[in-house]
């Protein structure tokens, strides 16, 4: 059973909360508990090479590298070094997938 998103964000915006936070493609939230390190599947579909885009998903990449960016300047702000280089390399795979996708 998950708790709801509110139950762990306090009712704010998922961005905010003391955790690891990931949203993937799928739109799909995830948070972690700092004290568990930096996941290993975090956006991984986004990072195998078999994830191909197309243009209908243009507006999910776009929100998503809306969410990554704000991530990686909250990360560097807090002095999470790894979790915003790990964030700017989710950005350029983004980045990737956008001009894939925008290719059709």
């Amino acid at each position: 059973m998950s708790l709801p998103l509110a139950d762990i964000s306090g009712g704010t915006d998922w961005k905010g909360t003391p955790a690891d936070q990931v949203k993937n493609v799928r739109r799909r939230f995830c948070l972690r508990a700092l004290a568990q390190g930096a996941c290993t599947c975090a956006n991984i579909c986004e990072h195998c090479a078999t994830f191909h885009a197309e243009p209908g998903s243009l507006s999910i990449l776009a929100a998503q590298h809306v969410d990554a960016e704000a991530l990686a300047k909250d990360a560097e702000n807090r002095g999470w070094i790894a979790e915003a280089e790990r964030r700017r390399e989710l950005i350029a795979r983004l980045n990737n997938l956008i001009s894939e996708a925008q290719a059709g």
